[in-house]
């Protein structure tokens, strides 16, 4: 007939069975098994021996006793303290969710305000290439305007010769004349144009500059002052009577 076991729970004295658990553990090299072993000869001794082993293991076993009670309370708090991480990581869970769907909003926010951005870098681009285009239209006429002040200076100079000339060549000092009125004519024509792309020029600096002056917000959501949206497009060069 096969030996029969029972499982008994004991109290012992911690301090006891820890010191226990060590020697077996110093001994054997692990507790398994051995620590059921060596209370088995503790018991055999105390029923099989003297008295003095009778009573040291009676101590051990109640030490363990103690213990084992310990370690009942050791595992309650356990699990006391189990299930409020679990309610706590639940907590931590929800307020994860939360964040991740404010998270998401703000990279959509963050997205818009890009896209505004690039459109205001957009309009800004294109006011300095009209700014580009009206100095450029600028120079040309300047350019214009001198090589006509030359010509004029020049016709001049001929019709004061003619006007020294004989009656003879009253006719010919005429249309000399009329070619320098016609002259002046384009020459104030010029001068008028040239004034005019001034005060473009002038205009759209002084938008490059308040578009340059623009708070970051007023950028990204092109709140552009009343000067610029008051802008026309720039024309084309016209051409200019030869």
């Amino acid at each position: 007939m096969s030996d029969e076991f029972v499982r008994k729970t004991i109290k012992l004295n911690k301090k006891l069975w820890d010191a226990f658990q060590e020697k077996i553990e110093k001994e054997y090299g692990t507790t398994y098994k051995h620590t059921s072993e060596e209370i088995e000869k503790a018991i055999e001794n105390y029923v099989n021996y003297d008295v003095l082993d009778i009573e040291k293991t009676k101590t051990k076993i109640n030490n363990l006793k103690d213990e084992n009670n310990n370690l009942k309370n050791n595992v309650e708090t356990l699990e006391k303290e189990n299930k409020k991480c679990n309610d706590e990581l639940l907590l931590t869970r929800t307020d994860n969710k939360k964040y991740s769907d404010e998270l998401l909003q703000l990279e959509q926010k963050i997205n818009q305000l890009e896209n505004d951005k690039k459109v205001l870098e957009s309009n800004v681009e294109n006011l300095e290439n009209n700014l580009s285009n009206l100095t450029e239209n600028n120079h040309n006429l300047e350019k214009r305007n001198k090589e006509l002040i030359e010509e004029n200076k020049e016709l001049e100079s001929q019709y004061i010769k003619q006007v020294e000339e004989t009656n003879k060549q009253v006719k010919e000092n005429t249309k000399i004349k009329n070619k320098r009125e016609h002259a002046q004519e384009r020459l104030n024509k010029t001068q008028d144009e040239l004034n005019d792309t001034l005060k473009r020029l002038e205009k759209y600096s002084f938008a490059i500059g308040q578009v340059k002056n623009m708070s970051f917000f007023d950028r990204l959501f092109n709140r552009l002052p009343e000067e610029i949206k008051e802008l026309q497009p720039g024309k084309e060069d016209e051409n200019i009577e030869e």
